[in-house]
């Protein structure tokens, strides 16, 4: 998996705003840091080689933005829309997306570390190459989505919702949840753990285990 390709050392500071006197709406080679930005609305917004550190970005409509490498660090994007988004070479560190919305966004070589992403979205997007990491993504809808040389470790994904999700070849062995909305078709040649196997074994073939 490739990094976001960015020369932290070289970016100047930059403010959101400059987005708006921007004709292509682009922020570009900046480091944005204690802005709060809530209830805006751009259409294909453009982020590229930024970092966000301890932004507050609530409530935003950034409907099919375009970001790529990019670091968002202890930033807060709850209830965001990145709908039919494209996200590239993106780390987002320590970031809380409660109800953020990326249905129909192609996010490939992207890593969320410690994030929360409660009741999420993602429904029928592309993932490649993406990891999950130490995050809660308790009541996420997943439904319809492609998963290609994604890593789910040690994260929380009880309620999670997976539904026409092919789940093949990925590994949930270290994660953990009380209840996942799958289909059975959907798990085969999932890897699990030897409680989460009774569980779906209990789920679908209603065996009584002692």
């Amino acid at each position: 998996m490739q990094t976001p390709q960015l020369d932290q050392t070289n970016l100047s500071p930059l403010a959101f705003q400059t987005i708006y006197t921007d004709d292509d709406q682009l922020l570009l080679q900046g480091h944005l840091s204690g802005e709060t930005i809530t209830n805006q609305t751009l259409e294909h917004p453009i982020f590229e080689q930024c970092i966000f550190e301890n932004m507050m970005l609530t409530d935003n409509n950034f409907y099919r933005a375009e970001v790529s490498d990019v670091i968002f660090k202890n930033c807060d994007l709850s209830n965001c829309q990145f709908e039919k988004a494209g996200f590239y070479r993106v780390q987002l560190i320590n970031c809380k997306l409660v109800g953020t919305t990326f249905d129909k966004a192609f996010i490939k070589e992207v890593q969320f570390d410690q994030c929360n992403l409660n009741l999420a979205n993602l429904n029928e997007a592309k993932l490649t190459k993406v990891t999950f990491q130490a995050s809660r993504l308790t009541e996420i809808n997943c439904m319809e989505t492609a998963l290609k040389q994604v890593k789910f470790t040690q994260s929380d994904l009880n309620n999670a919702d997976f539904t026409n999700t092919n789940l093949r070849q990925l590994d949930l062995s270290t994660c953990q949840f009380r209840a996942l909305r799958v289909q059975p078709f959907d798990i085969r040649g999932c890897h699990v753990n030897a409680e989460q196997a009774l569980y779906f074994a209990n789920q679908f073939l209603e065996l009584r285990i002692d």
